[in-house]
């Protein structure tokens, strides 16, 4: 048969009111949001979204609403329960949206009625659910897969290109803070790595962990230090595609073209 790419993965958060735990949500290529009860392997749940091409989910960190987005440019908010479309977030006559491929949808857990975007439009939108529509645009990341992330006020972008991959906003005021150095002075490998995956240490941000293609890199920085990098994984044969930290903050784990999943263990003395 067909083999169809998942795009967009997310547990369902503990906190959602279902009684079935362990529930997984998934949108793919064929334009289908599914979930998955992972204990038992079976399907729940199917959402056919006719003539769209899916890339991206999130939950709401309460569990009661879920976000996805993908080639049509629209976002789409829906309530977990009834598994209804509540809401689409799109441009209007009065504010633009996004104009291509949406790959980034992510809800800001600090202040969970923002939805922050981003995509092959060279555009981060900050959205309100509240208002159905952007309050914020961060013009200049390119966005190719799940690098975008927010902690304590601040916005992660890592971009698929050569320069100032990784980019460290104020969320308030879209004002770019830093663009760390991807390639260390004095390195021995000077090739630039194009992100597609970045990500905040989820205990409190400290670390930031990214990865990519072209030179097939995994960096980690100190963000409370000057965003030093404190660990690189190199020499993988194929590109790097997503990248995670334990909710604990204890390891991470990378995946990419190789097919492998890589675990690293994380050690507290390495950065503090």
């Amino acid at each position: 048969g067909e083999t169809i790419p998942y795009t967009g993965i997310r547990w369902r958060p503990l906190e959602a009111p279902a009684v079935t735990k362990n529930v997984l949500l998934t949108v793919d290529t064929k334009g289908r949001i599914q979930h998955w009860h992972a204990t038992s392997n079976k399907l729940l749940n199917t959402i056919n979204v006719e003539g769209n091409e899916l890339l991206c989910t999130d939950y709401k960190p309460d569990g009661t609403m879920f976000v996805t987005g993908g080639r049509d440019s629209a976002l789409r908010v829906y309530d977990e329960q009834t598994r209804k479309k509540v809401l689409t977030l799109e441009g209007s006559h009065n504010q633009p949206g996004h104009s291509n491929k949406v790959f980034c949808s992510k809800y800001y857990k600090e202040d969970d009625n923002l939805i922050v975007s981003g995509g092959w439009d060279n555009n981060i939108i900050v959205w309100d659910v509240r208002e159905g529509e952007p309050v914020r645009f961060i013009p200049g990341p390119h966005i190719c897969g799940d690098s975008v992330d927010m902690c304590e006020g601040f916005l992660l972008t890592g971009s698929w290109r050569a320069e100032e991959q990784l980019q460290f906003w104020d969320l308030g005021t879209g004002q770019l803070i830093i663009a760390p150095s991807w390639s260390p002075e004095g390195g021995a490998n000077t090739e630039p790595t194009y992100i597609y995956s970045a990500q905040f240490l989820k205990t409190n941000g400290d670390l930031v962990l990214a990865g990519g293609s072209e030179n097939n890199e995994v960096k980690l920085f100190d963000r409370s230090n000057h965003f030093n990098v404190i660990a690189t994984i190199t020499d993988l044969s194929r590109a790097i595609y997503t990248v995670d930290f334990s909710n604990e903050g204890d390891r991470f784990a990378v995946g990419g073209g190789d097919g492998l999943i890589r675990i690293f263990e994380l050690e507290k003395t390495a950065y503090q």
